[in-house]
């Protein structure tokens, strides 16, 4: 059960938190509608990642010269510096204030391809894609500083939150039985061209 419930919010991470855009020519509309799937890599063939759904079904992620392969790993606060980039997911209180459920460190290689700002999701949640101006610990609690279009923004960080780092690693890593999560844009055959494939640090 513990197991679904990762795979679920790794597919919530990378579908919205992360918000990865798929790359095409400027100016250009995406050649299909772009489609995010999870599931277990049933086989690594060249250029070809076989997905098997928990409903039985099986896909085909087609890697392109700019897919990237993320490994998501447990971190700290203090892993946290200045300059970093995140995304926090965070509730917003009655006054305005922010309070982080879950922030990913982003690798140089994906803060280059996702949406940046602050925005609502779906959820009722604030979603903030930002660069880290500062990290302060003090008794009464820990402060995230993002640097914002419209300024800086403050955000707490309870011990309970969730703090994982996004890690580009190469095709090589993906293997029988990790758990994934494949964005891209789905093709006329069926088969999807994979902008990024996330997994879980096996363990």
């Amino acid at each position: 059960m513990r197991r679904n419930t990762r795979s679920t919010h790794l597919v919530a991470v990378i579908a919205v938190s992360v918000f990865l855009t798929v790359p095409m020519a400027a100016g250009a509309a995406p050649a299909g509608p772009v489609a995010t799937i999870a599931g277990s890599v049933a086989a690594v063939n060249g250029g070809n990642v076989t997905i098997a759904s928990s409903d039985g079904s099986r896909k085909v992620a087609k890697i392109q010269p700019d897919t990237l392969i993320l490994r998501r790993e447990s971190a700290t606060l203090g892993a946290i510096k200045p300059g970093d980039a995140l995304a926090v997911t965070a509730t917003k209180g009655a006054e305005g204030s922010l309070t982080a459920v879950s922030i990913n460190i982003f690798s140089p290689q994906l803060w280059s391809r996702v949406r940046k700002g602050q925005w609502m999701m779906e959820t009722g949640n604030i979603m903030t894609n930002a660069l880290v101006t500062q990290v302060v610990e003090r008794v009464d609690g820990r402060t995230l500083y993002m640097k914002l279009d419209q300024g800086t923004g403050m955000i707490s960080v309870p011990n309970a939150a969730e703090i994982h780092r996004l890690i580009t690693v190469r095709l090589g890593d993906l293997k029988p039985g990790l758990r994934v999560t494949v964005r891209g844009v789905a093709d006329s055959d069926g088969t999807i061209k994979a902008s990024s494939i996330t997994f879980d640090r096996p363990g």
